[in-house]
């Protein structure tokens, strides 16, 4: 049955470019992210195993080897079943350094740039033969259907299409860690279109041609043969060796590294994988007995590799053979698409970035899209040159046999980097070297023909397993030997430590020369270019979340090994290290403090990876980090270098400086007064400071400091607690002022005692003078004699009760008072002084303005607080008193033209003892007697100073007392002589 050559071209080219709108829809976000975006469609894309081998030829080794074709499927099953265990471990470390390929893998594992060129290379070497399957499957497919066209051309055709599709949408970004949804979309179409045709075909078979199970089981027991030869046994000396290299090639070749890994979005994906490709596997094999039998029934067997294809033909069935074909294109084309973009991934990143200098004045990230592109075009021409000049010559068993061994070879690496720390990159190139040494003699040569000794007769590539064994223990030995004989340096250990499973990247110590983004902008500047170096440290602060400008040194460690990371999904990280070495100083050895807080971050996020005794010991750690955070005192830890490690939310709370504003920054570059405060005490041998006096925002506060040293700590740093003692010194500060008031009382009442008895003799004899004289003189002065014994009783009892219980007369002895009238009496009062007083008292508060109190205790107030204007105003200056008035209260105001009270003092003037007077002249106990007689008048005092702001000067006390209604006063005047007492 011979095809229209114009049929099949429509039927190819029209399914290559449906995957073409697949991809470019998923591109635009034309189809939905639920659909593009689900997880599963990442299970399909990782089908991208079947390949034409598999689609194609599967069948040979079914024919040839019975059940042992089941081997391929076994072998991927189990690295997806084992998923937690070597995938799972492999993507955490891809993702967390920004690695795209297995080469990127082992050179940031051995920290080398030769291990990433010679894996690249070897990669590249032995997917050759892998990609001409997929070509020689086309090539041999098309003429089946078509004699018209030649293997040449079929084969320079589809690989010019499958250039141009993995161009377009295989090389879109710079970096390979931006996924590229369209391609794994495309891809997992693919998938389902070949698992789809596969099954459709073995349906087929079995209900149409072996006439359903029934039938199926008549004709069987009809050729008993058939099935004695599927089930023969398989050759006790391969099957082993084969189950091993598909379970390594499942993982380690670029195609499916560069699916599971690199093109990896939601995280959970792997462990579906763990079940849904065991499940595409077995669907795919269930599916060859079915056509193997009812191939051999309808005599369809010229070529069993293609058997699938001939079915069709054999049965004269168009619709047959077309979807045979369609599902061999799907699997040839995927595998081709994806190997070549990984493959131009790692030939960019160890192989010509090395080389080649990026020009001057060029786009950079331009530059590298086409440096990837025409490699893409490089891998396309030498795989089609490998098909046409070696790999036509060979069944395409033979060539993927032969490929799947050499993969293999990998596996020992892959091992190394997640369970042995001690392998070492000589060791690694050593038993790499050795292996691929034995591969290449005892199967390579041989099967091409090249080498044919009594020792290694030439033989295909199925014939040579126990070279295959040879090659990797061979391989195993030389990396153990090597890695024994030469371990590795500092860095190896430190990126082994990366890659083990719980592990985290340890900091490697680099003391960084950098001090602000703009800095690490100009560092990169030579080799990036301007505006792609720009571009990098912005994205790296983007990501950390931090602002342009200077950099701590905490900052500046994060920002580069977060440019190291991003720069690694650029350029790889040997290349990506290199161009960051520059920026490092010498290498610290040994723990440094600062590297907690990169510990620190890594944990937080990194919880949920951890299993086993590393969850349990971050559980603690987290428990003693919460503790420490919710102390009810100030906690900061300080390494060697007084740089701060730890800042808990106490001391937050005391500072206002939250941990990002303190981390990494030394005791002394803190503002003040807090560098004063914590650098003096940590640089002192004391261990304990009691009660030290800081000034915050205005106001006084008391720390106690104590400390701790960490001598014995890899850090060898100190522990510094701050407690506050402000509440503590001001109630010490109460209690001692309640005793000092006890004392004055005790001491008021036996003054009041001594001074009662002369009192009451000069009021008896004032009294006397009534019966010595009829003088209207001298009888009026006797009078005032015993009023002010009266007054001097009652200011000497008010004191007393003041000192004892800060309370003075209750309301029930309150009586109206005219306002004005009173301080005429305490302006009289004043200017009786002996002291001569040279201010203007001017008095403009209405005489009809009356409050409800104590007459006595208003003058006393009115007298302190013009005394206290006149001692802070100049000769001549005026004092005025005013007032205004409400419906229910009043106000005066006292308004002198002196220097004013310092603001730092206003907070304190009602406390007692306190006095800005020179000793001698003040007692600190007015304006506090003052403040307790307004309190108990239901008023209110408020000094405001200074009065004139123009000229900052002047003081304005405001007292504002409750207005007695007019209809409530009594034309009471207060008597006009004698002296108050001043404060």
């Amino acid at each position: 049955m011979n095809f229209d050559l114009t049929t099949l071209l429509l039927i190819g080219c029209g399914y290559l470019l449906s995957l073409f709108g697949a991809a470019w829809l998923t591109e635009r976000k034309r189809l939905p992210e639920r659909l593009t975006r689900h997880p599963l469609v990442h299970v399909l894309a990782l089908g991208v195993f079947a390949s034409a081998w598999t689609f194609y030829g599967i069948f040979g080794v079914a024919h040839a080897s019975g059940y042992a074709y089941l081997i391929s499927y076994l072998g991927a099953s189990a690295a997806f079943m084992l998923a937690p265990l070597i995938l799972i471990p492999i993507l955490r470390i891809t993702r967390r350094h920004q690695l795209s390929s297995l080469a990127d893998l082992f050179a940031f594992r051995f920290r080398s740039g030769r291990v990433g060129t010679l894996t690249t290379l070897l990669m590249l070497f032995i997917s050759l033969p892998l990609i001409s399957i997929q070509i020689q499957a086309l090539a041999d497919s098309l003429p089946m259907l078509n004699q018209q066209i030649s293997s040449t051309q079929a084969a320079a055709g589809f690989c010019t299409v499958i250039a141009l599709f993995t161009i377009l949408f295989g090389a879109r970004h710079a970096s390979l860690r931006n996924s590229h949804n369209g391609l794994v979309f495309a891809i997992a179409t693919e998938s389902l279109v070949k698992l789809v045709a596969l099954l459709t075909i073995a349906g087929y078979a079995l209900f149409a041609v072996l006439d359903g199970p029934s039938g199926l089981l008549d004709w069987l027991a009809a050729n008993p043969e058939y099935v004695q030869h599927l089930q023969q046994p398989p050759q006790a000396d391969h099957w082993q060796i084969l189950l091993l290299a598909f379970f390594a090639c499942a993982f380690v070749m670029p195609h499916m590294f560069h699916i599971a890994f690199t093109e990896n979005l939601p995280t959970e994906s792997l462990y579906r994988a763990s079940w849904g490709i065991p499940l595409f596997l077995l669907l795919l094999a269930l599916a060859v007995p079915p056509i193997l039998w009812a191939a051999i029934k309808s005599d369809a067997i010229g070529n069993p590799e293609y058997m699938v294809l001939q079915l069709g033909q054999t049965l004269e069935l168009p619709w047959l053979s077309l979807l045979a074909f369609v599902g061999g294109l799907s699997a040839a084309s995927g595998i081709i698409i994806v190997a070549t973009v990984a493959l131009a991934s790692m030939l960019q990143n160890h192989v010509v970035l090395p080389l080649v200098r990026v020009p001057d004045n060029v786009r950079f990230y331009a530059w590298l899209l086409w440096i990837r592109r025409l490699i893409i075009l490089f891998v396309m021409l030498g795989s089609f040159l490998f098909f046409q000049f070696i790999g036509h010559r060979f069944d395409l068993n033979q060539l993927g046999l032969l490929a799947f061994i050499a993969f293999l070879q990998f596996l020992p690496g892959v091992l190394a980097t997640l369970y042995w720390p001690s392998a070492s990159r000589n060791g690694f190139i050593a038993g790499i070297t050795a292996g691929f040494a034995v591969w290449g003699l005892g199967l390579l040569l041989p099967m091409m023909g090249l080498l044919n000794t009594d020792l290694i007769p030439a033989q295909p590539a199925d014939k040579g397993y126990p070279m295959a064994l040879l090659s990797l223990l061979a391989n195993i030995l030389m990396l153990i030997t090597g890695s024994v004989l030469f371990p590795g340096n500092r860095d190896e250990r430190l990126a082994a430590d990366a890659c083990m499973l719980n592990a985290l990247p340890r900091p490697a110590g680099h003391n960084i020369q950098v001090l602000s983004d703009a800095e690490f902008v100009t560092r990169l500047t030579p080799r990036l270019g301007a505006k792609p170096a720009l571009r990098e440290v912005r994205r790296a602060l983007r990501e950390l979340h931090l602002s342009a400008g200077q950099l701590n040194p905490l900052d500046t460690l994060r920002m580069r090994t977060q440019l190291e990371q991003n720069l690694s999904g650029l350029l790889g990280p040997v290349e990506a290290a290199a161009l960051l070495q520059p920026l490092d100083g010498p290498v610290d050895g040994g723990f440094k403090a600062r590297d907690v807080h990169l510990l620190e971050q890594q944990l937080e996020t990194y919880d949920q990876r951890l299993s086993g005794l590393a969850a349990e010991l971050d559980q603690l750690r987290r428990y003693h980090r919460a503790t420490l955070q919710r102390l009810p005192i100030g906690v900061c830890t300080v390494d060697a270098e007084q740089r701060i490690l730890f800042w808990n939310a106490e001391l937050e709370a005391y500072t206002d400086l939250t941990p990002d504003m303190t981390l990494g920054t030394r005791l002394d570059q803190l503002p003040l007064p807090w560098s004063d405060l914590l650098a003096r005490f940590a640089a002192t041998d004391t261990l304990h400071q009691s009660a030290e006096c800081i000034e915050l925002a205005g106001a006084q506060r008391w720390f106690s400091l104590h400390k701790a040293r960490l001598d014995d700590t890899p850090a060898q740093g100190m522990v510094l607690l701050i407690e506050e003692e402000t509440q503590h010194q001001l109630m010490a500060r109460k209690l001692a002022h309640s005793e000092r008031l006890a004392s004055i009382g005790r001491f008021a009442a036996g003054v009041a005692h001594e001074i009662g008895n002369p009192v009451t003799g000069i009021a008896c004899l004032a009294q006397n003078l009534k019966l010595e004289t009829e003088q209207p003189e001298v009888l009026e002065t006797g009078d005032q004699i015993v009023d002010q014994t009266k007054r001097i009783n009652r200011i000497v009892q008010s004191l007393i009760r003041f000192a004892h219980t800060g309370r003075q007369e209750g309301p029930e002895h309150f009586e109206p008072v005219a306002l004005h009238a009173c301080i005429d009496e305490a302006i009289h009062l004043i200017t009786l002084d002996s002291r001569s007083r040279q201010q203007h008292f001017i008095n403009d508060v209405p005489p009809d303005l009356y409050i409800q109190g104590d007459l006595q205790l208003l003058l006393q107030v009115f007298v302190n607080l013009l005394n206290n204007a006149s001692d802070a105003s100049p000769a001549a200056s005026e004092i005025r008193l005013n007032s205004d008035q409400t419906e229910h209260s009043c106000r005066i105001l006292i308004t002198d033209a002196g220097s004013g009270i310092p603001q730092e003092h206003l907070d304190q003037l009602f406390e007692p003892f306190f006095t800005t007077k020179e000793p001698g002249k003040g007692t600190g106990l007015g304006l506090p007697l003052v403040y307790n007689i307004i309190t108990q008048h239901y008023g209110n005092i408020e000094i405001l100073s200074p009065a004139d702001k123009k000229q900052n000067k002047g003081t304005q006390v405001i007292i504002t007392l409750p207005r007695l209604q007019q209809s409530n006063t009594a034309p009471e005047q207060p008597e006009a002589d004698g002296e108050g007492l001043s404060g």
